[in-house]
């Protein structure tokens, strides 16, 4: 390429330098700078003049396409863009990149657009560049590879074609993203007019709107989790309308919605794209317009509008609270906008084949006719008749989870209706599904109400809805099909798979292929892993490990004579026991297989053993429990070494602390160290008897016994042990029981309780009943050895001899106990400590040890006489579980019992001989609390209303009657509401420890 060609570029350039952008304008000065023209050079330039005709070169080349990839960097994704419009300015940069391109043997579009570079074939026609190519037939990937628009175009010709597109790697399908769209529709020029089928197109994007984007919706679902943001993205666009400061923000929210969107299927990115969205002039798809937004056109206020008109169609709680969209809330009656009127007409299309709520639902009717307006007394029959409803249709073809169209569509677009107006919290799958208590999900942080009815099930407790995707995703990372609770990772319960049947094709068809064959192993009995272990001591060889499957003579007959034993103690087994080891799962580096397995591998030529589980299978044939056949073929004989190394595994799943022989633990190569840290900790069958919820009972037990019982010990032996501010001196063998519970404790961890529980009995307890050591029988009392002994035997854990409850059962049963003068203030005050307590954000377990610690501490108290004393713990033990609407009505009684005092007090200071007259004192206490009771919700409300609504309006009725007395005390006595409610409706959960309230 010759100088000469580059000053005709520079006198191209400016020709019409009035109309180049600021980027053309610094690249020709640059040009200029460099290759003056002849008519400009100066004397420092003499000379210049005979080298117009001289070859550039390496440098200068290398320069060149340097001042090419500056512009491209500055231009891509602009009008100016090359592959939107080659036309105009871009004619003297194309002319010069193919000249140039000539020199270095390039094509020119790797000049223009270096990322072209990336791959010389296109992934989907496997064009090449080298063919004679319009820049606009281009158009840049995500992952910057270049595709062309004939490719997509002869891809949508054929039958059952997807819009869909891959990445370079063809690893997997994926929907074409915004960007790309935006590329695509971005190019002009009459050139592109085509004529398809006796239409005429005037480009692909014309042609894609027209023929493709109506077919989007045929498939896939709109993804419900995805429009809550883009609310936002509208909410953010007309809280500050035109003002340049709101641009970033509203890139920013539109680049994470984007973002979002992509971590969708393809079918419902495609459906999202083909929702269509109605306008006063035109109608446009919703991709359209989310184009519009990337390129920032300035019609984008009407459009953003009509989707907001959308969304509260669509979902009624997608209510944004900017002033500037009211026109679009008045217009649909949504929001707060949602009249009376609106709402008989939904209640009158409500499905009420369920005839229990037709009286409900005639109640409500009649309210509206007579109110003509929403009142507090309406929404309160509506939760009653949804409550109502939800016991008659839960686990029944008609239940929310199992079908959201039909007859359950009504019942749903009211509750959303409810929620966008503010009558209802923003959680209505709560209206419908009374009994839930968490709003968010644990794993994503979104609202549970972002996901559609059908991607959850109902926790068998009926407190939680799981999400099933988080169960998925858990599986493909971890290989758990574990839900995530509010607690903490856990198996589904029987009746969680039982529900799951009913949930969105797709994941239970997921569970089917992948999970549906993948069974529960079954606990065998520790006298059976015993014997398993025995096996193992003697035939894993650590030296045969090492010599792979070469083994000596003599290592064969210990093996045969070890094998000959154990094969006797399978024929004595029970059918089901050998059944149940048969069939057990042993997972050991990544590898899968059953004891049944493992056993047949290695059988030949153990006679013996070959005819013990020959016998067996007819055994196990008697029983329900029969062990899976195995299906794969039967390789050569495994070595006896590396089979008992996977049966270590099996007894270390059981028991991570048992000892192996010496020659097994003295050499690395066994991997004991690593078995014992990815132990399974199973049970053994032995304690099929204590299932989880007891379990918990009893450790949380002996944690408050550690805690609050008084051990006798040898000066300078015991040791201080401390839980959440608490602490007692104990002995070594009540540290050990502590340091076992600790970490699962702290972490709120209680998946493996069973396993901790009988470790401790088995490890700890009982081996400390057990030394008979001299140290041991000097230095242990009497009655330590009482207090193991109530554990071991467990006495500790008997009814009768329980002093431990939950926490809301003691509230409960002590609230009465105020009215006895002698106890009242010690109650009154561990009362408050408990009500602080159950506020903070500490585990439930830790809680619960706390207030029981607490409680403990108060039964021994001087003021609590024995009879007392065994009057509370009689109603404790022999009185029924504590329903919710039980301990709010005692808090009710509470509150009302402890602001009466406090007013009264705090008012009459200086009244009587003694600062009290007695007989004003009494009848102004009673008219107090009469005053406070008219203000609290009634027990009807409570039973509807659910924990946090009926708590909301406790507080809200008690500080209206405050304000309603003459007492000089109310102002103090509100404030000290204010305190209380903070503590317990608190939302921040990052604080450890809430200010207890005070009175001044």
């Amino acid at each position: 390429m010759l100088i000469s060609q580059i000053h005709e570029f520079i006198s191209a350039l400016l020709n019409i330098e009035r109309q180049l952008g600021v980027v053309d304008k610094e690249i020709l000065a640059s040009f200029q700078k460099k290759y003056p023209l002849p008519s400009t050079i100066t004397p420092e330039h003499d000379g210049l003049n005979s080298t117009c005709s001289r070859a550039l070169n390496e440098d200068e080349l290398n320069w060149l396409q340097e001042c090419f990839a500056f512009r491209w960097r500055a231009i891509a994704d602009t009008p100016q863009d090359y592959t939107f419009d080659p036309q105009g300015q871009n004619v003297l940069w194309i002319n010069l990149a193919k000249a140039l391109a000539l020199s270095l043997k390039k094509h020119y579009l790797e000049l223009l657009i270096p990322p072209l570079a990336k791959n010389k074939s296109e992934p989907d026609g496997f064009s090449r560049l080298d063919e004679e190519i319009d820049p606009r037939d281009i158009y840049l990937s995500n992952d910057g590879s270049w595709r062309r628009i004939k490719s997509l175009y002869e891809k949508f010709q054929q039958p059952s074609a997807i819009f869909q597109t891959y990445d370079q790697k063809k690893i997997n399908p994926r929907a074409l993203t915004l960007k790309e769209m935006f590329r695509i529709r971005a190019k002009r020029g009459e050139e592109l007019i085509k004529q398809i089928e006796d239409e005429t197109y005037a480009n692909f994007w014309d042609y894609l709107i027209r023929r493709i984007a109506p077919t989007w919706q045929k498939k896939g679902k709109c993804p419900d989790h995805i429009l809550p943001s883009l609310l936002e993205l509208i909410e953010i666009y007309f809280n500050v309308i035109n003002q340049e400061s709101n641009k970033p923000e509203f890139n920013k929210k539109l680049a994470a919605l984007i973002s979002e969107l992509e971590t969708c299927s393809v079918e419902d990115i495609n459906h999202f794209y083909g929702i269509e969205i109605y306008g006063d002039q035109r109608n446009y798809y919703l991709v359209d317009i989310l184009l519009d937004c990337l390129a920032g056109t300035e019609d984008l206020e009407e459009k953003l509008a009509n989707i907001a008109r959308w969304l509260c169609r669509y979902d009624p709680t997608l209510v944004s609270k900017c002033k500037n969209l009211t026109r679009v809330y008045e217009n649909q009656r949504v929001g707060k906008y949602f009249d009376a009127g609106h709402l008989r007409e939904l209640i009158l299309k409500l499905d009420q084949t369920t005839e229990l709520v037709k009286p409900g639902i005639q109640q409500i009717l009649r309210l509206l006719e007579h109110e003509k307006q929403i009142t507090a007394e309406v929404i309160l029959k509506i939760k009653a008749v949804y409550e109502l409803r939800w016991r008659q249709i839960i686990d029944t073809p008609s239940d929310y989870l199992r079908k959201q169209a039909e007859n359950n569509r009504g019942w749903i677009r009211l509750a959303q209706y409810l929620a966008g107006a503010g009558y209802i919290e923003e959680n209505y799958y709560q209206l419908l599904i009374p009994t839930i208590k968490f709003h968010i999900d644990p794993v994503t942080k979104e609202k549970i109400t972002n996901y559609p009815l059908s991607h959850f099930i109902l926790s068998e407790d009926g407190e939680e809805l799981i999400y099933i995707p988080n169960c998925i995703a858990n599986h493909q990372a971890n290989g758990t099909f574990y839900c995530f609770t509010a607690s903490r990772p856990r198996m589904l319960t029987a009746k969680e798979l039982e529900r799951l049947k009913y949930v969105e094709h797709q994941f239970y068809a997921y569970y089917l292929q992948v999970l549906a064959d993948e069974k529960i192993d079954l606990p065998v009995s520790r006298r059976t892993i015993m014997a398993v272990r025995d096996l193992v001591n003697a035939t894993l060889n650590p030296k045969a490990l090492r010599l792979g499957y070469s083994i000596s003579e003599s290592q064969e007959k210990a093996a045969l004579l070890a094998y000959g034993k154990f094969s006797e103690f399978l024929s004595q087994l029970p059918s089901d026991e050998y059944a149940r080891l048969y069939a057990h799962s042993v997972i050991w580096r990544h590898e899968k297989m059953t004891v049944g397995e493992l056993l047949e591998e290695v059988q030949s030529p153990y006679e013996q053993l070959s005819e013990a589980l020959a016998m067996q299978p007819k055994l196990a044939a008697e029983t329900a429990i029969t062990p899976n056949k195995i299906k794969k073929p039967i390789k050569e004989r495994e070595c006896a070494a590396l089979v008992a190394q996977k049966l270590a595994k099996l007894v270390m799943d059981y028991d991570p602390d048992v000892e192996f022989n010496l020659t097994i633990r003295s050499e690395s190569i066994s991997a004991l160290a690593e078995m014992r840290l990815c132990s399974a900790k199973r049970v053994f069958r032995d304690w099929d008897h204590i299932d989880d919820k007891e379990a918990t009972r009893r450790v949380s037990i002996i944690m408050v016994s550690l805690m609050t019982h008084s051990f006798s010990y040898l000066w300078f032996t015991g040791v201080q042990l401390e839980i959440a501010g608490y602490s007692n001196t104990t002995t070594e063998t009540g540290k050990e029981l502590f340091k076992t519970v600790e970490l699962a404790l702290e972490l709120g961890d209680f998946s493996k309780i069973r396993f901790i529980y009988t470790y401790l009995i088995r490890k700890i307890v009982q081996r400390a009943m057990n030394q008979t050591d001299f140290k041991t029988i000097c230095t242990r009392y009497e009655d330590t050895l009482k207090w193991l002994q109530s554990i071991e035997e467990e006495t500790m854990f008997k009814p009768e001899n329980c002093t431990c409850f939950e926490p809301k059962q003691i509230f409960v049963t002590l609230v009465p106990f105020l009215n006895q003068v002698r106890t009242r203030s010690i109650l009154d005050n561990f009362l408050q400590k408990l009500i602080h307590c159950l506020s903070q954000p500490q585990n439930e377990y830790i809680k619960w040890i706390q207030v029981n610690i607490e409680f403990n501490r108060l039964l021994n108290k001087a003021a609590f006489s024995f009879k007392q004393r065994e009057e509370v713990l009689s109603q404790l033990r022999q009185g029924p579980q504590v329903s919710e609407k039980d301990f709010l009505q005692q808090l009710s009684v509470y509150l009302v019992h402890k602001l009466s005092i406090i007013n009264l007090q705090m008012g009459h200071k200086s009244q009587g001989l003694f600062g009290v007259d007695p007989g004003q004192y009494n009848q102004q206490i009673k008219e107090v609390k009469k005053s406070l009771q008219e203000h609290l919700p009634t027990s009807e409300s409570i039973a509807t209303q659910g924990e946090k609504n009926t708590l909301n309006e406790i507080f809200k009725g008690l500080k209206q009657s405050m304000q309603h007395t003459k007492s000089g005390a109310s102002h103090a006595v509100i404030d000290y509401l204010d305190t209380l409610e903070n503590w317990i409706l608190a939302k921040d959960e990052s604080c450890d420890v809430a200010v207890q309230p005070v009175v001044s």
